[in-house]
């Protein structure tokens, strides 16, 4: 199968993903940002975190039954990047100006401006976005590429907030004015790139057009659509290992300052570590498109897993070295790599599975549901940091911690991590479509044509 997409469609369409992994990014220092310089409880933040993303679980499947039914000019997925570009900006600004009111005043205002960052902008944004995947290509190598180019643009945002925020934030002064500041002009570059993968990209596939051609004879309610996606196993896997790659991405994510601070005690070494990490990033992903026409997608996945669990291992041996603490860590952001590259195609594959499976074609809702569980693996992720920085008497905003807590912190960066890169390793061995994938597609295309 050719083709359906250039490169330049393929980086342009990519900028959303950056536009995303910006505002992402930015809500992995929540934690850090309400504890240390909010003044909240860690274990009270955790929890609310925690509960408002169930909540907005729920939009989730409401938005993914929306993409599968809007009809405009621009397609399913592609007008609602346009109509987010104003809330991109306004949305994550307002996460970070919590007034200087009462304790509880504050956590109504967490509370409600995390459901309205949420429910009415990563929701309708993020799932629309992952949409297009399968409304623009169905060639194998296409979907290889965009993962690849997206993921490659998340680590670059995501290298951004990590590597200059915490110093720059710092050196302007550390206030929560200079977090306002510097979150504003972040989000105004991920308003900036919605406007750019909007007019990079074109839907081939979505329902109007399968429609047109007889592939798709009609529109499933909503029961039948969630009862065909947990019968389809492949999908099924996906979920779990996105649902877990998420929990660790949480964790790691926010537990790195509160390491750097309390553990190595320079909270600005978290700068140096995401430099290394980024450095090391960009060779895997030099390295990643060879490894995966030799091994494939999922096998390269479980191989980025492996090195990820020797990180662990290897900062088990001093973990309060800085040198072992930086080589260790690396190789356990290398976990990740891989499997962020191959994650997308990995469960878009899973749609035409259920295509060719069931006779139906679910693209929002798929999306939808991937959408929830990786919410509430970040959550989680999210409300454990905060859980078990409590169980462990950690002292918001103090500058020396506890031994407990100091272990605390030990565990949910190293221990944890390395437990949920083993189980994400043993889940992808039960994922086969990959051989199945080409005869999977002829059978799909040799049905169009008896249509």
């Amino acid at each position: 199968m050719e083709r359906e997409l250039s490169n330049k469609q393929l980086i342009g369409e990519a900028t959303g993903q950056f536009s995303l992994s910006i505002v992402t990014s930015l809500m992995s220092l929540l934690m850090f940002f309400y504890t240390d310089i909010v003044g909240v409880s860690a274990g009270l933040v955790g929890t609310i975190l925690l509960l408002t993303k169930i909540i907005d679980s729920g939009a989730d499947i409401g938005m993914g039954y929306i993409v599968d039914r809007t009809r405009s000019k621009h397609g399913q997925a592609r007008p609602w990047l346009l109509r987010m570009i104003i809330p991109m900006f306004l949305l994550t600004l307002l996460m970070f100006t919590v007034p200087d009111i009462s304790y509880a005043g504050k956590m109504v205002y967490i509370v409600v401006s995390n459901l309205l960052f949420y429910i009415f902008l990563i929701t309708p944004t993020s799932i629309p976005y992952a949409s297009l995947m399968a409304l623009t290509t169905r060639n194998t190598q296409d979907r290889s590429l965009m993962g690849l180019y997206r993921s490659s643009f998340s680590f670059i945002a995501g290298g951004i907030v990590t590597v200059g925020f915490i110093p720059l934030v710092n050196m302007l002064g550390g206030g929560q004015q200079e977090w306002i500041l510097l979150a504003g002009s972040l989000a105004l570059i991920a308003a900036i790139g919605l406007i750019i993968a909007f007019r990079s990209t074109k839907e081939k596939y979505n329902t109007e057009e399968l429609k047109e051609v007889g592939e798709l004879k009609k529109t499933l309610p909503l029961r039948t659509g969630i009862k065909l996606l947990f019968s389809n196993r492949y999908w099924l896997v996906a979920f779990l290992v996105g649902f877990l790659l998420n929990v660790t991405f949480a964790m790691s994510s926010a537990s790195g300052l509160y390491y750097a601070k309390y553990i190595w005690g320079n909270v600005n070494l978290v700068g140096i570590l995401g430099g290394i990490t980024l450095l090391l990033t960009i060779i895997v992903f030099i390295i990643s498109m060879p490894l995966i026409k030799r091994w494939g997608q999922r096998n390269t996945a479980i191989v980025g897993l492996c090195v990820g669990v020797m990180g662990g291992l290897i900062r088990i041996i001093d973990p309060y070295s800085i040198l072992v603490g930086i080589i260790g860590s690396a190789l356990q952001a290398f976990a990740t790599i891989p499997l962020l590259v191959v994650m997308l195609p990995l469960i878009t594959n899973t749609i035409e599975y259920g295509e060719w499976k069931h006779g139906q074609r679910i693209v929002g809702l798929t999306n939808s549901v991937n959408s929830v569980g990786n919410k509430l693996g970040a959550a989680l992720g999210t409300a454990v940091i905060g859980w078990l920085l409590a169980f462990g008497h950690f002292q918001e905003g103090a500058s020396l911690q506890t031994e407990s807590a100091n272990f605390m912190i030990i565990v949910m960066s190293i221990y944890l991590p390395m437990v949920v890169h083993a189980l994400m390793a043993i889940l992808l061995c039960f994922y086969s479509l990959e051989k199945q994938y080409t005869r999977i597609l002829d059978d799909l295309s040799k049905r169009d044509n008896l249509l």
